[in-house]
C-alpha cells in the first residue's frame, strides 16, 4: 500500500521595534547680581603750621613794625626813668636846707653804672603749631533698587524635564500556514475481514 504524507509546517514572522524612553533635562538656574557697595572717601592732608617768629624775635630777629614798636617803647621808657630822675634830683635840691651836700650825693649816684647779671638761654619761648585740615568724608552711595536686598538680585529660571516616550511595536504575520496532506499511491487494495 502507498501512503505518501506531506506536512508543511506554519511559519510565522515576527518584527520587534523595542520601545525607547528618552528624558531630557535642563538644570534649575539661579542667577545673582550684586552690586557693590561704593563708598566716596574725600580726604585731605592735615598741615602743620609751625610759626618760629617769636623765638627769632627773641634773638633780635624781628619785623620792622615790631622793631620800631619796640625802640619806642624803650624810648618813652627812657624818658620817663629820665624825667622820674630829675623830679627826684629837683625834689631833694628844694630841701638842700636840710642836707648841705645833696650834689655830691647826686654826681656819686650818676657816676656810678650798675650792671646786672643773669643766666639765660635763647631762644626762651618755643615755636606755635597750629593743625591745619586733615579731614576725612565718608558718604556710601545710596541703592533704591526695588527688590534688591543688600544689593544682590536674583532671577531663578526652573529646571525642565522633557519625556518622549516610543512604545514597543510588535508585528507579526504568517509566513506560511501548516498544511498536511495525505495521498494514496498504490493500485491495490488489501483487504481483510
Amino acid at each position: 500500500m502507498g501512503l505518501e504524507i506531506r506536512t508543511t509546517p506554519a511559519r510565522i514572522e515576527m518584527e520587534c521595534i523595542p520601545g525607547r524612553l528618552s528624558i531630557n533635562t535642563r538644570n534649575a538656574r539661579l542667577e545673582l547680581n550684586q552690586k557693590q557697595a561704593k563708598v566716596n572717601i574725600t580726604t585731605e592732608q592735615p598741615m602743620v603750621l609751625i610759626n618760629q617768629y617769636p623765638c627769632f624775635a627773641e634773638e633780635g630777629l624781628k619785623n620792622n613794625t615790631d622793631l620800631s614798636r619796640e625802640w619806642s617803647q624803650r624810648g618813652y621808657q627812657a624818658a620817663m626813668e629820665f624825667i622820674a630822675k630829675k623830679a627826684q634830683d629837683g625834689d631833694a635840691m628844694a630841701k638842700i636846707g636840710n642836707k648841705a651836700n645833696i650834689m655830691i650825693d647826686i654826681a656819686r649816684r650818676n657816676m656810678q653804672t650798675v650792671h646786672e647779671f643773669g643766666f639765660g638761654t635763647m631762644p626762651v619761648s618755643r615755636p606755635e603749631f597750629q593743625v591745619v585740615g586733615g579731614t576725612v568724608e565718608l558718604e556710601a552711595e545710596f541703592r533704591n533698587n526695588i527688590g534688591e536686598l543688600n544689593g544682590v538680585t536674583g532671577n531663578f529660571i526652573p529646571g525642565e524635564i522633557n519625556f518622549e516616550f516610543t512604545p514597543a511595536v510588535i508585528k507579526s504575520r504568517m509566513a506560511s500556514y501548516g498544511s498536511i496532506d495525505i495521498r494514496y499511491t498504490g493500485n491495490n487494495v488489501d483487504a481483510y475481514v
